[in-house]
Formats: C-alpha cells, structure tokens, sequence
C-alpha cells in the first residue's frame, strides 16, 4: 500500500511540474508577442523613398498640416506640432496637452527633440531641416506632389493608414470621396460648364488654370478652363476684373487669401463690382467663394478635401 500512495504522489508531482512548465512558457511566449508588436516596424515609400518606420509609433511630430488632418480621422494623436495657422477644422490641436512648435516654417528644432519622437512627419515645407530632423527620429516626408492634392491626399492616407494599422478606414473613406467626386463631374459636364478660379489677396487678383494648384476644378471637377493659357506659376497670374469681364465664366470660384492673413478688406464688396455683375457667374449667382482654410492652408487632407468638395457640391446644386 505504501508503495502504491508513493508512485502516485510521484506522478501528482511529475503532473504538477509538467503544468508549472507549460505555464511559464506560455507566459514567456506571450511576452516575446508583446515585445514584438511593440517592436514592429513597417517599409514604405515617400518623397525621398523607402523607408522603415515603427508601427503604432506613440509619439509623433507632425509638421504636415495634410498629415495632422489625415491622423485626426483616424483618430490618432500626435504629441507636437505648430500652432502657428491652425485650420479652424483642426482647433482642437490648439489645447495645451500638445506640444506647439511654433509655424509650418519656423518651428522649434529644441522642442522637436523634447518631445522625444519615434516618428517626425513634414511635407516640402521643411525640406530644407529634412537631414537634421532625421538626428532625432525616422522622417516621413508626405505633403502634396505636384499640385494634386487629390492623388497626395490618397497616397497619404494609405501610407499612414498602413503605419497606425487604419487601412480599412481609409479605404472606406476615399471611396466615399471619391464617389462624390464622380457625382459632380458628371454634373458639370452635362452642363458643359466654364469656371475660372482667382485668388482675391488685398486688392489684388490671381487666376488659377491647368497644373496649378487648383488644377482640381478642371481635371477632378469637370470644368472646363475659361483660358487655357493662364500661366501654372505658384502664386497665379495677375488679372484683373475687365478680365473676367472679358473671359465671362459660368462660375468664378474666389479665394480670399486676406481671411488668412487677417487682412480687413471685404472680398464680396470688392468682387461684385460693376464690371464682374455682366458675367454670367454673377447673373446667374454662381460666384463661389471657398473656404480659404481647406483650400489654401489644409492641404492633402481627408477633411480638407471633404470641404472643398462641399464648397463644389453647393455651388452646383448637389445636396
């Protein structure tokens, strides 16, 4: 009897160190996920091309307003970035909580580094610090290519879609985008509509035509260019209002870059002069004027792109 109570002790204990092993290992492995998942990194291409950036990063600096746009529908938090001119749709990165860098070009190079980084995101802005900012941290450079916001905004958000593991997200929203996008151009081109983008800043005026940055209105949108010889120079082509007078668009989309500046002067008061009021755009009540914050200051980001598409949708009817 002894013998038998002896042999299965022996074997509860045998049990017992078996069970004891499998926990530890278990719980080692489970260790070895985490610190992998922590670890995780991922390859993908920017303005300078491929490049290896961590998953998840948890403190990020984004020195792209497009960026901070496209992270904030993701509903991803950055640590730092500058203040300076804020899109109103993006005021909430105004609280203190989040580290202010100063301005899009003028940013503090002290404080990026404080902030301690994993990830510093910028676009051709800050180009220029592009080699000193890669001391501190891994530097994703996005920003908008080639005056298209539209294919920059979709490029973007897939990369950093890819990066914070969001990239159904961002695949359920362009198509959103884009669809609206569709309805659109079929509108505006049923209707064969002429349009002429300016920029109304102080006074002054300048028109926007084929590859310039607002390039959108005629090759996203469906319009067709009132001039097909405006100059694509970065800041327009000075004109003036015997010009539209004389080019006579079925819709002026105006730009007033004084809303951002803070300039006083008032863009309807000066827009629908004597001259402008025989355009068809004026008569018909089809003169535009755009959120300057998206169309100007936001850059390729979902929801800057989401209210240019409003300021279209309105202007033609839709919705």
């Amino acid at each position: 009897m002894k013998k038998k109570i002896i042999a299965i002790l022996g074997m509860v204990m045998a049990l017992s160190v078996g069970v004891m092993g499998c926990t530890s290992n278990s719980a080692g492995t489970d260790n070895n996920v985490a610190v992998q998942e922590e670890n995780k990194k991922v390859v993908v291409t920017d303005r300078m091309g491929d490049i290896e950036v961590p998953v998840n990063p948890e403190n990020v600096v984004v020195l792209d307003y497009g960026s901070l746009d496209i992270m904030s529908k993701l509903g991803v938090e950055p640590v730092a970035l500058p203040k300076g001119s804020l899109p109103d749709y993006l005021s909430q990165y105004e609280d203190e909580k989040y580290i202010d860098l100063g301005s899009l070009k003028e940013f503090d190079l002290e404080k990026v580094n404080a902030a301690e980084p994993d990830l510093i995101i910028i676009e051709g802005r800050q180009e220029s610090y592009y080699e000193d900012l890669k001391k501190i941290a891994p530097v994703l450079y996005l920003g908008t290519v080639d005056n298209d916001i539209f294919a920059s905004a979709e490029n973007n958000a897939t990369i950093l879609g890819k990066i914070f593991e969001k990239e159904d997200g961002v695949t359920a929203e362009l198509q959103s985008l884009n669809n609206r996008v569709e309805a659109i151009k079929a509108k505006v081109e049923e209707n064969n509509s002429t349009a002429l983008m300016a920029m109304f800043n102080e006074g002054s005026l300048s028109a926007y035509g084929l590859g310039s940055r607002y390039d959108m209105l005629y090759s996203k949108f469906g319009f067709k260019v009132i001039d097909e010889s405006i100059e694509s120079a970065k800041h327009g082509q000075e004109i003036s209002f015997e010009y539209i007078k004389e080019k006579n668009p079925d819709y002026l989309f105006v730009l007033d870059r004084g809303a951002i500046t803070g300039a006083q002067a008032s863009v309807i008061e000066a827009m629908e002069n004597e001259l402008v009021k025989t355009t068809k755009a004026y008569e018909n009540g089809n003169i535009v004027y755009v959120d300057p914050q998206a169309w100007y200051v936001g850059g390729s980001g979902l929801m800057a792109i989401d209210t240019i598409i409003s300021n279209v949708e309105a202007a033609i009817g839709i919705k």
